[in-house]
């Protein structure tokens, strides 16, 4: 937080408090749970991301006063009104016009507003044209959720949403490690990819250990399926996905099939895998963008 402060406010001083205000009351319109709290998850996310895309600057020699400008605001249309995905309407479409209208306000010029605004609209939209700041901004957003500060933020959206352990790992580790396992081939930077490759090892090893320890404690025993699906970017070439579920259900014991669908989303091809119980009907499913892979 001081890192990015000391950055942006010599030319912006109002610039990162106004974001984070935007991004707090956001959040806790669309989850009045978090009304009485006065930190935001989301909110630190930012300042992670921010901080990653800084430092990705930093070991590639660039300037990052405009990348980390655009990070600050990636996120800030996510829950923009108390909604999420309004009109079904991607946040970074969101992200951009009110980018647009803060750093007017702040008196930014109107070419490096315009660099800001195409780099959020570009930054998970395969159809828009190479853009150097979208680059660096995903590269970072996927790295702060992986590694181990990634299995740390697995376990507060836990909190958040109020599930249980098991509960959330049948629901969501899948994710996790598909988009862990990939994360190298996610990369767009140089630095990125470098990084990357730590945060595979240490993401991978993290679930893998903490489905070991829960067999060997007798609470349950978590299988790994690897399957073979066509990418989304490009059809003819395939994608693993790492499939969790438990080895049986976790309340008759009986044994557990799975099917798998895929359907386009707002933003993404999503994966549906909808596990059921053959011997008490108990229903699982797990559902995630598939990564957008070269």
């Amino acid at each position: 937080m001081d890192s990015l402060k000391k950055l942006i406010s010599p030319q912006y001083p109002r610039l990162v408090n106004r974001v984070k205000k935007i991004i707090e009351r956001s959040e806790k319109d669309f989850s009045p749970d978090l009304s009485e709290s006065k930190e935001s998850f989301l909110w630190e996310h930012t300042v992670l991301v921010s901080s990653l895309a800084k430092r990705i600057c930093s070991m590639e020699g660039e300037d990052p006063f405009l990348v980390v400008v655009a990070a600050l605001f990636h996120d800030v249309g996510k829950f923009y009104g108390g909604e999420y995905h309004k009109e079904e309407t991607p946040e970074e479409h969101l992200s951009s016009r009110i980018a647009k209208d803060i750093l007017s306000k702040e008196g930014m010029e109107e070419e490096k507003i315009k660099k800001i605004t195409s780099s959020l609209e570009a930054l998970y939209n395969e159809n828009k044209s190479k853009n150097r700041i979208a680059d660096v901004v995903h590269d970072s957003d996927f790295l702060a959720k992986t590694g181990f500060t990634g299995a740390a933020q697995f376990f507060i959206k836990t909190t958040l949403r109020k599930q249980p352990m098991i509960k959330s790992l049948v629901q969501s580790s899948s994710k996790e490690m598909t988009y862990a396992s990939v994360l190298p081939r996610n990369m767009r930077t140089k630095a990125g990819k470098k990084m990357a490759y730590k945060n595979r090892k240490n993401t991978l090893s993290f679930f893998k250990g903490l489905f070991q320890e829960l067999e060997d404690r007798g609470i349950i025993r978590f299988v790994i399926k690897e399957v073979f699906l066509p990418s989304p970017k490009d059809p003819q070439k395939s994608i693993k996905v790492m499939i969790v579920l438990p080895q049986t259900c976790p309340e008759c014991q009986g044994a557990i099939g799975v099917n798998y669908s895929s359907k386009k989303g707002i933003k993404c091809t999503k994966l549906i895998a909808n596990m059921k119980c053959r011997k008490c009907s108990q229903k699982y499913k797990t559902s995630f963008c598939l990564p957008e892979v070269s």
